[in-house]
């Protein structure tokens, strides 16, 4: 992967959650009539696509240069998982408790499950929340429902990549077994990501026609979205599938062929932005710098930002001006993304660490002390 394709794939990924996080800081129980903002309000799962992708593209990536061995690859999901997980779901669990104390009202609905909270905290730990037909929100932090989505893609390509022979087939098979059709439908998304970084390595797309996906990608885009398909294609499943299995059982998945075309219009966009980003590389080495430095908050303002929130929204719950309403939910929320992000960024090296102790733990690979001295 060339430096300028991942300066790139690192601005989307921020943007990505910029988006996630300004389509939820619209809903009326946190903000009053944010400009421009509501514009956003449709394209909340199209993000978390782009994310998909995203995910998709560098795992193929770090297993073909760097991540060599399944215990560097264990080690590094882990550690980038529970350096943020962990303190999100321990974040998230407080805030909501003082919060709902503050003002219970913001609180008071389908979005803040607090019933078996040790449950809660368990099931998305150990990323078991999504499995077949269930679905556990960790109180109201609704985005952690795609952590259990990828850790399970990390597992499956794991086992595809690591294993040999009839073995290969069998755990995957397993898996496959274990998390269930919700989330195996969304996984052709994710392994659209792994096909567009073989197909970058390996050369096979001109210049030229690069700058056909990447831009052609965009216009299919708007007209996909000017001529209403979304909402077409979503009616003709409800009709073809019905309501109870789309909407009651499917959950998170319920919308997975208009998924489908948003990832494969992901997937023609980044294969163009790998080929044609060199020529962009005066532009995107002068904005190396601060891309990178926000694209470090991205998972902390993902997992993050919903209970945030919810918790300044009760904040400022008495606030009359609606504008500086706005204002407090807003920034409160922004700031403290940068403030435990900065915090949860730190601490990565410390996961690594951990991570790597435990699994030589489990391996038995621990090095043995010298009986002399």
């Amino acid at each position: 992967m060339n430096r300028y394709i991942s300066i790139y794939l690192d601005l989307v990924r921020f943007l990505a959650a910029v988006v996630v996080f300004f389509v939820h800081a619209n809903y009326d129980r946190f903000t009053y009539d944010l400009p421009v903002v509501w514009r956003l309000k449709d394209l909340g799962s199209e993000a978390v696509m782009v994310f998909f992708v995203l995910s998709g593209f560098v795992i193929a990536y770090v297993v073909d240069q760097k991540e060599k061995t399944p215990k560097e690859y264990f080690v590094s999901r882990f550690a980038r998982l529970y350096s943020v997980v962990i303190p999100a779901l321990l974040i998230t669990f407080l805030l909501d408790r003082i919060g709902a104390r503050i003002a219970f009202e913001v609180y008071d609905g389908w979005w803040y499950q607090s019933d078996k909270p040790l449950w809660r905290i368990f099931a998305n730990m150990t990323f078991i929340n999504e499995l077949w037909f269930t679905s556990t929100r960790p109180f109201t932090n609704g985005p952690f429902w795609s952590l259990g989505y990828e850790f399970w893609y990390y597992m499956i390509f794991a086992a595809a990549w690591f294993l040999k022979r009839w073995v290969k087939f069998v755990v995957v098979g397993l898996l496959c077994l274990i998390v269930g059709p919700k989330i195996l439908l969304l996984l052709p998304v994710w392994l659209l990501g792994v096909q567009v970084y073989h197909v970058v390595k390996k050369q096979m797309v001109s210049e030229t026609l690069g700058w056909m996906l990447f831009a052609g990608s965009a216009v299919l885009y708007a007209i996909y979205r000017f001529k209403g398909y979304p909402d077409m294609i979503y009616g003709y499943m409800l009709n073809g599938l019905g309501e109870d299995l789309v909407q009651d059982k499917l959950l998170w998945s319920q919308d997975f062929i208009n998924s489908y075309i948003i990832g494969a219009l992901v997937a023609m966009h980044f294969t163009g932005a790998a080929v044609i980003a060199p020529r962009f590389a005066r532009i995107l080495s002068a904005a190396e710098k601060p891309i990178r430095y926000l694209a470090g908050y991205t998972f902390a303002l993902y997992l993050l930002h919903y209970p945030l929130l919810q918790f300044f929204a009760a904040i400022a719950t008495n606030v009359e001006s609606q504008s500086k309403h706005n204002l407090i939910v807003i920034f409160g929320s922004l700031a403290a993304v940068w403030v435990l992000g900065s915090i949860t960024e730190k601490r990565k090296g410390d996961w690594r660490r951990l991570m790597q102790y435990l699994f030589d733990g489990v391996t038995g690979s621990h090095p043995k002390k010298s009986k002399i001295g």
